[in-house]
């Protein structure tokens, strides 16, 4: 990759993020960190690295700022492939910071610059996984959107479009950015249409054969005749399954802390359902048949339990 193509990329990257960025750069808490990015912003990049590198230079790994240091080396790095590796030391040497789901999305986002949607695809999980109750996941959504329809994945898209639209109720812009990717899913769900012409005019056997009547006494009856008798005589086939919708509150990797959880959701009267999956214990609340009736109530909880419930599915 020529210096030219890094550049571009860069600026690529930039440009995509601009609309529905992470709360990074606007979260900075240092000084010498917001001089820095507000440098890198108006184009002193040269300065800005100097900086970052100087203070980088200056703190031990154990202190509490070296993530947010290395964070901001990647947003005011010069070359994407630096802006990556920066991204990816975040993650894998502080997993627990609280900047670790910010710079998995910046992940996300590179790799979707670049079309890499396995390598976006891969982020979005790890980010759901690792980080549940991140206030990131709405925008996560947004992404998740664009890389799975862009993959030919619509069934994912929805999934995490419809969960980022529950999780968002307070961001209008950010509604507004999902709702109009959910377009796709509720033109998806409308494809079936009616039946088509060709399918009118096939012959209704079953019908044509009870208009036959029985048989005449010693005459064998036709298949068709034959299969509309034990059509009528079958008992009638179970209604398919509904999908049942609640509201998960927390995504937790103890018992402990599931139980902690389940017991403040219990005092409120409500259903308790714990789900352990990937190494955590899920725990989700009420039963409801509808998703417009679960996002009402994940909207109610949030004020009554805080963190950020959101809805989920269940066959």
């Amino acid at each position: 990759m020529t210096p030219g193509s890094i550049g571009w990329l860069t600026a690529a990257l930039l440009a995509i993020a601009a609309p529905l960025a992470t709360r990074g750069v606007a979260a900075q808490s240092d000084p010498r960190l917001l001089a820095a990015v507000r440098d890198a912003q108006e184009g002193r990049g040269d300065s800005a690295r100097v900086a970052v590198d100087r203070l980088l230079a200056a703190t031990p790994p154990s202190d509490t700022l070296y993530p947010q240091i290395l964070y901001t080396q990647a947003m005011v790095a010069s070359a994407a492939g630096d802006m990556r590796r920066l991204l990816q030391r975040v993650v894998v040497e502080y997993p627990t910071s609280s900047w670790a789901d910010d710079a998995l999305l910046r992940l996300v986002q590179m790799d979707y610059a670049t079309r890499n949607y396995e390598g976006a695809a891969r982020n979005l999980e790890r980010l759901q996984t690792d980080f549940p109750a991140s206030p990131l996941m709405p925008q996560a959504a947004y992404w998740a959107g664009r890389t799975y329809f862009d993959a030919n994945n619509p069934t994912a898209a929805c999934r995490w479009l419809a969960d980022g639209m529950a999780q968002s109720r307070d961001d209008i812009e950010l509604q507004n950015q999902l709702g109009y990717l959910y377009q796709r899913c509720d033109l998806r769900a409308d494809s079936t249409g009616p039946r088509t012409a060709s399918d009118s005019a096939r012959p209704d056997t079953t019908k044509t054969a009870a208009a036959q009547g029985p048989p005449a006494p010693g005459a064998s009856p036709t298949p068709a005749a034959d299969s509309a008798r034990r059509a009528a005589a079958a008992p009638p086939a179970a209604p398919p399954a509904k999908a049942v919708y609640r509201v998960q509150v927390a995504a937790v990797g103890s018992r402990k802390s599931a139980e902690d959880a389940a017991k403040k959701a219990r005092s409120l009267g409500m259903t308790v359902v714990t789900v352990q999956d990937k190494g955590l214990y899920k725990v989700r609340v009420g039963e409801y048949r509808t998703r417009e009736a679960a996002q009402t109530a994940a909207a109610s909880l949030k004020s009554r339990l805080g963190g950020t419930p959101f809805v989920v599915s269940e066959p």
